[in-house]
């Protein structure tokens, strides 16, 4: 009987285990962050203030905020949207879209997963910690 009760207290604590990744904040996404290069195949005008753009990542949920102090959009329209992070990749919920995240000291770099079947659809977001 206690052979049963052991197995059976083993199963309940592996099923109970938390995989999803909806459920992590990575700690080093937290704050705020201000857009400072986009690079890509694409024409901006010169010059292009891009640190006019912030992305935020909350502290405790997964929601991040962007926002621009201006009319140009360069990472996505203002507002807020769920994201689930699984190991170095962020996906938003709303639409799908992935990038693979790299954090060196102060700076994040946002690659975006592009389709391989388009040529010209790759970008890589450069932004500073605030």
């Amino acid at each position: 009987m206690k052979k049963l009760l052991v197995l059976f207290l083993a199963v309940c604590m592996v099923s109970c285990s938390d995989d999803d990744p909806t459920e992590v904040v990575n700690s080093e996404l937290s704050g705020e962050w201000i857009l400072t290069n986009v690079v890509c195949f694409c024409i901006f005008p010169d010059p292009t203030d891009f640190e006019r753009t912030t992305i935020s990542f909350a502290t405790n949920s997964n929601i991040l905020t962007v926002s621009h102090g201006g009319p140009s959009i360069y990472f996505r329209e203002a507002g807020s949207y769920s994201y689930t992070v699984d190991g170095n990749r962020i996906t938003v919920e709303e639409d799908g879209r992935s990038y693979i995240f790299n954090i060196e000291e102060n700076i994040l770099s946002l690659q975006f997963v592009d389709q391989p079947n388009l040529a010209d659809d790759e970008i890589v977001f450069t932004l500073r910690k605030n």
